[in-house]
């Protein structure tokens, strides 16, 4: 057994996402009846729009990340835990046989959620980012050696997740304008249910009433309001704020050059890299409905494919909001009181991390950009929660990044790690107290049949906080 699971990690160590994404998207599609030729055009196509995505963000760190070291620098601040990425977080998932076995456990009961009606969303299309909860059950069994609890740990955290992935589906869906599909990345839906009551409380502020949508923007300044010289300015203003005490010499407005030129280019390119992979769930969407419906399991339901978080990052307001949160998200890290964590590694991702409150607030960058900024902080929290155990745990296993921190005193973390809604539920779990393990069971218990029960009602209030037409209102327009 042992050998086995070494087998599997040396596979996904070699091959990455880039293969293993395209091979699951493959054998899903054939499954549900896809023929060769568009099973296989449709995982070259995920493999393709995964690769394009990994070459400009690693191109976007690797101009960011001297600029937030020139900021560090110039603050004369200093924490003690640094973002490294979710590489580190993906060493201590796959650290484990557990953290391997999950991923054909996990792709297990993912199905088995499905067939029994758990959920109606289809969640091994998003294998990938099992790590992301992976991560939690192989921390919890390195901390306290016991492999059923850890179990438990993660397939309830993936029970968690398909909830809050459902509640907010229909709306995420519709505003990136992929239907059926639902974005399942836990380390995003762990914050939606902030995003959840953010979203309520903001509406009652007034703060729908302001037009701040691309369309609007662009309709009031032009040429100006196209997202690629929405990078342009928003880049400057970054290169600004990284070369604040370099403004007098050529080389500090070269960098604010670069950093403008570069934010620029990845609003203009990536929305064409996210095309391609989207097409690439096209076949799969359409055969799985197929299939399903002459199926005793897809009678009289919904089949909703799970898709990677990628495929909202290059929409207009989303990326514009990710730009102008990262300025400010690098202020909270500096000023914030309690927080332990430089973000580094995470800037270049956070138009991943605005796709729920951009989708909740129909594109409203004002309204999503505070929203972001609020839950950013608590994100920061969590994570320096985290710091120590996360750095003693990563250099347990030999993690050399981690093991050269705690040499010199400080602490590394991936910002995965910044999960509230897991990092509460581990929490609980490792008190080993079996009340408050309960209580947290009876809380995901409440919830999920309050939303079963009100499913219909509660996504048609969503639409209406985002567009403002009652659902009455909108059924009378289709009639």
């Amino acid at each position: 057994m042992d050998g086995f699971f070494a087998a599997l990690k040396q596979f996904f160590d070699a091959f990455g996402n880039y293969i293993t994404v395209p091979i699951i998207i493959y054998i899903i599609c054939r499954i549900f009846q896809t023929p060769r030729k568009r099973a296989f055009q449709s995982a070259v196509l995920v493999g393709v729009g995964l690769k394009g995505m990994a070459f400009i963000t690693s191109a976007f760190g690797a101009v960011l990340s001297p600029l937030v070291q020139q900021m560090v620098t110039a603050s004369g601040l200093n924490k003690p835990a640094l973002d490294i990425g979710w590489q580190a977080v993906a060493a201590i998932a796959y650290s484990t046989d557990l953290g391997m076995m999950f991923i054909g456990v996990g792709l297990l009961f993912q199905v088995a959620f499905w067939l029994v009606k758990l959920t109606d969303i289809f969640m091994p299309s998003d294998l990938w980012n099992n790590y992301s909860i992976s991560v939690w059950g192989s921390m919890f069994f390195l901390l306290t050696q016991n492999m059923v609890m850890a179990f438990v740990l993660m397939i309830f955290i993936n029970m968690v997740t398909l909830l809050i992935a459902e509640s907010i589906q229909k709306r995420w869906s519709t505003y990136y304008n992929y239907p059926s599909c639902a974005m399942t990345a836990p380390h995003h839906n762990g914050d939606a249910p902030m995003y959840l009551v953010l979203n309520i409380l903001l509406s009652k502020l007034g703060l729908d009433k302001i037009q701040a949508n691309p369309q609007a923007i662009r309709k009031k300044i032009g040429f100006m309001g196209e997202p690629m010289y929405i990078g342009l300015a928003v880049g400057l203003i970054l290169g600004v704020a990284g070369n604040i005490t370099t403004l007098g010499t050529i080389a500090g407005w070269g960098s604010i050059a670069n950093v403008s030129v570069t934010c620029a280019a990845v609003m203009a390119i990536f929305p064409r890299i996210a095309g391609m992979f989207a097409a690439g769930f096209g076949a799969l969407t359409e055969y799985s409905r197929k299939t399903l419906a002459k199926s005793k399991y897809g009678q009289g339901r919904q089949f909703i494919v799970a898709v990677n978080d990628a495929l909202g990052y290059g929409e207009a307001a989303t990326l514009t909001t990710g730009l102008l949160v990262i300025p400010f998200a690098i202020l909270i890290g500096f000023i914030l009181p309690g927080n332990l964590v430089i973000p580094l590694m995470v800037l270049p991702s956070l138009p991943y991390m605005v796709e729920v409150p951009v989708s909740l607030s129909n594109g409203n960058v004002v309204k999503a950009w505070i929203m972001a900024l609020i839950v950013f902080c608590a994100k920061m929290l969590m994570a320096s929660y985290w710091a120590e155990t996360f750095t003693q745990v990563a250099s347990g296993i030999g993690f050399e990044a981690a093991a050269e921190a705690l040499a010199g005193g400080t602490f590394v973390i991936g910002f995965i790690m910044s999960n509230c809604t897991a990092g509460l539920i581990t929490m609980a779990f490792l008190t080993m107290n079996p009340v408050i393990i309960a209580v947290v069971a009876a809380v995901y218990a409440v919830f999920f049949i309050l939303f079963k029960k009100n499913k219909v009602r509660f996504q048609d209030y969503l639409e209406y906080l985002a567009t403002g037409t009652k659902p009455e209102a909108a059924t009378e327009d289709a009639a």
